[in-house]
């Protein structure tokens, strides 16, 4: 029987596994590595670095750029690593000192950027004349110190007068020298020499110069730095209130100043002291006259059915005074003690034949105009704020006028002209009453809408023509 040996397996040396089982591993590593390495692109300005790199963290990149020959970063460099964090940007940046209006301004801006879009950008506009240091168009390409000068246009008050120069910073005291102004060791100036100017400055020169002012009965005359009238008068050592007047004065003629106006030298003042109290009187409240008018018998009929009676008010004024002579009042309350009752007359509404149409006018028109009766005598002219009523309870306007009612019955229809005819008011109606009409001092006060028109008019002697008397609003 044939006997066969088992055959013997033949077995790998030892050295040679463990080296198929070692770069087994490193293969699996590699394999691994290339799967998680990412492609990065870098863009600093025209430059671009492209590799591969496991992991995508700024650190990294930055670093790897470095060694691709990307320069490294300044402190004021900036970086943007996009979203899918593989492209990164590089902002390269510099430093821009900016001396202006004396304080210094520290910006970063990007390298390659222009001087004068960086100003502008940060608020700092250049005015046409003002000088920039470098020039406005100059390329940043490195940290750069920079200066801004501005003109400034700055006013100067002297002499009375006012000039406008425009400088390149320094001093109140260069502003003066470029407009030519010197000084005298007693004049002021204000702000002082030494103040560093500014836009629209306003500086006042104050001259060495005498004034006179005569003040309660005395004259103070004395040299002063004083710009203003108001000035010279405080600086005489006169006190004034908020109410005094001050006027130029030649002995002979006043002018009222402004208490802002310029004081010459030698000019002479005067002040009136202006002061108001109040002072409360008791006054008769004159009746009035209501017509009853009948049918069937002449207007010169008249029956008086019910006498009239006058009142009395205690009326309270704030009067104001100029030296010491009362100048005017207000009142300011008023207080009825007995009322008046008004005189009821009856009278009737025709015309006799021989009066009607019998007096004639021509008006500026050169119409032909019947009247009843005139009085010629002073006018005087008032005017009131809108929404102010009259006497008769009627809004002022033009063309109402004051009166005596027991003379010209209110709602009487008239004309008032000059004697000659140089001044016209026109038709108007009675329509309110004053204390001038009253006291029979003015035969008419005309309201004009306007202090100025009152103040041309005046006082003047005037015509007054009754055309229709009454009527108008049933008065």
């Amino acid at each position: 029987m044939r006997h066969l040996r088992p055959s013997k397996k033949r077995r790998l040396p030892r050295a040679l596994i463990t080296w198929v089982l070692v770069a087994a591993v490193v293969i699996g590593s590699v394999v691994t590595a290339v799967a998680n390495s990412v492609d990065i692109t870098v863009h600093d300005g025209d430059d671009v670095y492209t590799f591969s790199l496991i992991g995508a963290d700024a650190e990294s990149i930055l670093a790897r750029a470095k060694t691709e020959g990307m320069a490294a970063l300044s402190d004021v460099d900036a970086y943007v690593l996009s979203d899918s964090d593989t492209v990164m940007t590089i902002q390269r940046n510099v430093r821009l000192s900016v001396d202006v209006d004396g304080s210094v301004h520290i910006l970063i801006v990007p390298e390659g950027a222009v001087l004068g879009d960086m100003l502008a950008e940060n608020g700092m506009i250049l005015d046409e004349d003002d000088l920039v240091e470098p020039a406005a168009d100059t390329v940043l390409l490195r940290d750069t110190q920079a200066k801004i000068t501005r003109v400034h246009q700055v006013n100067v008050a002297v002499d009375g007068g006012k000039e406008s120069v425009d400088i390149q910073e320094g001093t109140v005291a260069d502003a003066l020298e470029a407009l030519g102004v010197t000084l005298d060791e007693r004049d002021t100036v204000t702000p002082a020499a030494e103040t560093a100017l500014s836009e629209g400055m306003e500086v006042v020169v104050r001259r060495y110069k005498m004034v006179s002012v005569l003040a309660d009965a005395k004259l103070v005359s004395r040299p002063v730095t004083a710009y203003t009238v108001e000035e010279a008068v405080l600086d005489a050592g006169v006190t004034l209130g908020e109410m005094d007047r001050i006027y130029i004065t030649d002995g002979i003629t006043e002018i009222p100043a402004d208490r802002s106006d310029y004081a010459a030298d030698g000019v002479s003042l005067r002040v009136e002291r202006i002061y108001t109290e109040e002072v409360t009187v008791d006054e008769i409240i004159e009746h009035g006259i209501v017509y009853e008018e009948v049918d069937g018998i002449f207007r010169d009929q008249q029956t008086v059915l019910t006498k009239g009676e006058d009142g009395e008010k205690r009326v309270t004024y704030t009067v104001t005074y100029a030296d010491g002579v009362e100048e005017g009042r207000v009142a300011i309350a008023e207080e009825v003690l007995v009322p008046a009752v008004d005189e009821v007359v009856r009278r009737g509404k025709e015309r006799r034949a021989d009066e009607f149409g019998r007096y004639t006018f021509t008006d500026h028109l050169g119409d032909t105009v019947g009247y009843e009766w005139k009085i010629t005598g002073e006018c005087t002219a008032y005017s009131w704020e809108a929404g102010n009523v009259t006497s008769t309870g009627e809004s002022v306007q033009f063309g109402y006028v004051a009166v005596d009612p027991k003379i010209i019955p209110y709602g009487s229809l008239l004309y008032i002209t000059s004697p000659y005819g140089t001044w016209n008011y026109g038709y108007c109606y009675a329509m309110d009453t004053g204390g001038a009409a009253l006291s029979g001092r003015i035969i008419a006060d005309l309201f004009y809408d306007s202090e100025d028109y009152c103040n041309v008019f005046g006082r003047r002697q005037m015509t007054v023509y009754v055309i229709q008397e009454g009527g108008h609003h049933g008065w």
